[in-house]
C-alpha cells in the first residue's frame, strides 16, 4: 500500500507541471502603393540675371495655377557661371536651377502635369532651358502604411488567441497568453517598383506620353513576440 501511494505521489508532479512558451512569429501583407511621386529639375542658362529669373518666373506661374497635383519642396538657386580658359576664370552668365517634388494618387494627373510642363518648355523655344525628371516611382503613403500595420497587428492578436485555445486542447492544459510584444520598428516596406529618370527634352508633345512606371506590389511586415503560460 505504501509503495502504491509513493508511486502516485511521484506521478502527480509530472501531471501538474506548468511551462512557459516564448516564440516569435511574423505577419506580412502585399499591397499596391497609392502615391506616384517624382522630382523635377528646371535649369536655365542666360547671359544676365534678369533673363534667367524671367524664364523661371514663367514656370513658377504655371506651378501656382496647377491645383490637381501636390507640389512641394520648391527650391530655387541662381549662381554665376564661369569657364576656365588658360588658367583664367571667365564669366559666362548665370545658371538658374529650380527644383521641386510632385505627387498624386492618380497617375493620369502626373502624366498630364508632365506633358503640360513639356508644352510650356517647348513654347519658350529656348536652347538654354533644360527640363529633367528623376525618381519617378510609386510609394506607400503613411496613411496606407499605418492602416496595413493596424490590420497586421489585429491579425497577430487574433492568431495567438486561437493558437492558445488549440494548444490547450492538444496538451490537456490551460494555455493563456501572458504577453504580446509587437515590434512596430520591425515593420518595413520592401520596394519592388521600377524607378524612372528621364530628360523631358526627348519627350514629344505631339501625343500625350505616359511615362509612369507600373505599380507593383510592396510587402509590409511586422514581427511579434509571444509568451504563453500553460498550467
Amino acid at each position: 500500500m505504501k509503495k502504491k501511494l509513493l508511486k502516485i505521489a511521484l506521478f502527480l508532479p509530472i501531471l501538474g507541471f506548468s511551462y512557459e512558451m516564448n516564440f516569435n512569429k511574423s505577419f506580412s501583407k502585399n499591397v499596391n502603393s497609392d502615391i506616384l511621386v517624382s522630382n523635377v529639375n528646371i535649369t536655365v542658362v542666360k547671359q544676365d540675371e534678369k533673363s534667367v529669373n524671367g524664364e523661371i518666373e514663367k514656370f513658377n506661374n504655371f506651378l501656382k495655377n496647377t491645383k490637381y497635383i501636390t507640389i512641394e519642396n520648391m527650391n530655387y538657386n541662381l549662381t554665376p557661371k564661369y569657364e576656365y580658359v588658360n588658367n583664367k576664370s571667365i564669366f559666362k552668365g548665370y545658371i538658374g536651377d529650380s527644383r521641386f517634388s510632385i505627387k498624386s494618387e492618380d497617375a493620369t494627373n502626373i502624366n498630364k502635369f508632365l506633358n503640360d510642363l513639356v508644352e510650356l518648355k517647348d513654347s519658350l523655344k529656348s536652347n538654354d532651358l533644360k527640363l529633367n525628371i528623376s525618381n519617378l516611382s510609386w510609394e506607400l503613403s503613411n496613411k496606407l502604411q499605418n492602416k496595413v500595420i493596424d490590420e497586421l497587428r489585429l491579425e497577430s492578436l487574433v492568431w495567438v488567441e486561437n493558437y492558445a485555445r488549440e494548444l490547450s486542447q492538444k496538451v490537456s492544459k490551460k494555455c493563456e497568453v501572458k504577453n504580446v510584444n509587437i515590434n512596430e520598428d520591425y515593420g518595413y516596406i520592401t520596394p519592388k517598383n521600377r524607378m524612372l529618370s528621364v530628360s523631358m527634352d526627348s519627350v514629344s508633345t505631339s501625343v500625350n506620353t505616359d511615362i509612369s512606371p507600373l505599380n507593383s506590389e510592396q510587402n509590409i511586415k511586422i514581427n511579434t513576440n509571444y509568451i504563453l503560460d500553460c498550467k
